[in-house]
């Protein structure tokens, strides 16, 4: 690939973009606010965008155009992916990059061929697909190798990816339904159980964000705000983290369950080395306080986890993108 080359993880709830001799250069919500109707002029895109959430008129509409790591919606996405770009200052070069495009597992040709339309609509039409566990395995730093496999547990907004990859490919893998987005519709369900509390999902995540802890000894507290609903008042309340542990724990038991059951069906030396070197963890909603050990407690294997775990396929993106064997090696062929 040229020097004018990037690394895009288009995700559900976030986008990232690795530029090669710069790093990240953007990490913004998948979001897009639109006016209703047909047209659907773009009033807001990104962390814009995600601040409007709740708090938009009729005439203004929230859309999320990938859902699933799949495309939902070409024509937003496109225009979320151009002002993506445009911020980052490529269009300013005279020519569109190059581009390493992180797809899930297992996508199906015809899905690829969505994300191809939406790129070419930027004017982007040198594109490489690779799996986005792969990525996540190398921006995470895990030791693999052809012969020598790991496990990757991503835990993206609207799913949880699982997958046993090496430099040979995945091996195995599968997509839950359930991510970040899941934890915050259940705070916000058992808070409006327990505390009489409506509040909204930017609450809810900020609440997660804040005080979520997998420790029942953790004393963290955070103030939140909300609509008391006996009265339809405002209200504030002091949240501790012992308070929303509950509907951590049981989405975590739930993933912890899945995994379990995956690992049971992998290759047996495949198997016996994931629980020698452990799991990786990726994704933003890995950061919970105490993951690490609660895993380790509940599943009696070690998890290991990076600094900035959100941010893992798209670093792995950048590495590939100055390896052109290793790129030549991993890419998907399109049929």
């Amino acid at each position: 690939m040229s020097n004018n080359t990037v690394a895009i993880n288009i995700g559900s709830v976030n986008t990232s973009i690795y530029r090669q001799g710069f790093g990240v250069v953007l990490f913004e919500p998948s979001v897009v606010a639109v006016s209703a109707g047909d047209k659907k002029k773009v009033k807001a895109v990104g962390t814009e965008a995600k601040q409007l959430i709740g708090k938009t008129a009729d005439a203004t509409q929230i859309i999320m155009p990938i859902v699933e790591g799949q495309v939902a919606d070409e024509k937003v996405a496109t225009d979320m992916l151009e002002t993506f770009v445009n911020k980052i200052t490529l269009k300013k070069l005279g020519l569109r990059p190059s581009v390493i495009l992180a797809v899930p597992c297992g996508l199906e040709n015809v899905e690829i061929k969505k994300y191809e339309k939406v790129l070419n609509g930027v004017g982007i039409y040198n594109i490489e697909y690779v799996e986005a566990p792969i990525l996540t395995a190398l921006g995470i730093g895990a030791p693999i190798s052809e012969s020598n496999p790991c496990m990757i547990i991503d835990f993206g907004g609207a799913t949880t990816s699982m997958a046993a990859v090496s430099l040979d490919g995945v091996i195995a893998g599968i997509n839950v339904n359930m991510g970040g987005n899941t934890i915050d519709a259940m705070i916000m369900d058992y808070v409006e159980k327990f505390f009489n509390l409506k509040i909204g999902r930017l609450t809810a995540e900020k609440i997660k964000i804040q005080i979520g802890s997998l420790y029942e000894n953790d004393t963290t507290r955070t103030k939140v705000n909300g609509r008391d609903v006996s009265t339809g008042k405002p209200r504030s309340i002091s949240l501790g983290a012992h308070d929303i542990i509950v509907p951590l724990k049981l989405f975590f038991d739930k993933v912890f369950e899945i995994a379990d059951k995956f690992m049971a069906k992998l290759p047996a030396e495949v198997s016996a080395e994931i629980r020698r070197s452990g799991v990786y963890f990726a994704g933003g909603t890995s950061l919970i306080v105490g993951l690490v050990d609660y895993f380790r407690d509940n599943m009696a294997i070690k998890a290991n986890i990076t600094e900035e775990p959100e941010l893992a396929t798209v670093i792995g993106g950048g590495i590939v993108a100055s390896d052109k064997a290793l790129l030549k090696k991993l890419k998907i062929s399109k049929k």
